[in-house]
């Protein structure tokens, strides 16, 4: 993807959807602070490069991260975990529902029971 005779990269347009010649803008043309080097502060390991990017085939504009591959990678693998975990939740969800009610048939049961044994004493 490298810089072409139009003035700008190509770069993926969210808001086109494709490939487009794009400019690399000062953030702060977009209202953002211009600082480039960017760290998360709990996080000081997570470290990216950022600036912002305006399409030239549609005016779009937003900010983009430069960073390590292997933190798309973390981003992937954690993103499947949470998914498997949603998918547990859900079941887990249903198969309480389901226990649920089957308990409340077995109190019923039981205060049947215990009726029957009442009346049978006296």
């Amino acid at each position: 993807m490298g810089r072409v005779a139009q003035g700008g990269t190509k770069k993926w347009c969210p808001t086109c959807q494709s490939i487009n010649v794009c400019a690399a803008v000062n953030p702060s043309s977009l209202g953002e602070e211009s600082e480039q080097r960017w760290y998360q502060k709990d996080h000081t390991d997570i470290q990216w490069f950022r600036r912002a990017l305006v399409c030239l085939e549609c005016g779009s504009s937003w900010l983009t991260a430069e960073l390590p591959e292997s933190f798309l990678d973390e981003l992937v693998e954690l993103r499947d975990a949470l998914r498997e975990i949603k998918e547990n939740a859900e079941i887990y969800v249903n198969e309480s529902d389901k226990a649920s009610e089957t308990l409340k048939k077995l109190s019923a049961s039981l205060s049947v029971l215990r009726a029957l044994n009442a009346y049978k004493k006296e």
